[in-house]
C-alpha cells in the first residue's frame, strides 16, 4: 500500500486536537492511499458530530472521500454564539 501526503487545516476549536497545530500552514499527514476523511477523524480523535463542513480545495467533499496525494482538506467544525 503506498502512502501520501496531505496538509490538513482545521477551523473552529478543532486545532486542540492536535499538538502544536500551525494555525497559518495546518498539519502535514502521512497516509495510507486509500484513508477517507473519516479515517483521519479517528486517528485525530475529532469526534464526528463536531464537523459540519469538509472541503478538498474549494470543493464541499463528504466523510466518505478517499484522500488524494498533496490534498488541501479543510475541515470545519459547529461555531458557536448567539
Amino acid at each position: 500500500m503506498d502512502n501520501i501526503n496531505v496538509t490538513l487545516k482545521l477551523y473552529g476549536g478543532l486545532d486542540k486536537y492536535i499538538n502544536d497545530y500551525n494555525y497559518e500552514k495546518g498539519t502535514t499527514l502521512r497516509l495510507d492511499s486509500n484513508e477517507t476523511i473519516i479515517d483521519i477523524l479517528k486517528k485525530l480523535g475529532i469526534p464526528k458530530h463536531r464537523i459540519t463542513l469538509v472541503m478538498v480545495g474549494d470543493k464541499i467533499i463528504g466523510l466518505d472521500y478517499v484522500v488524494k496525494n498533496d490534498d488541501l482538506i479543510k475541515i470545519f467544525s459547529h461555531i458557536g454564539g448567539g
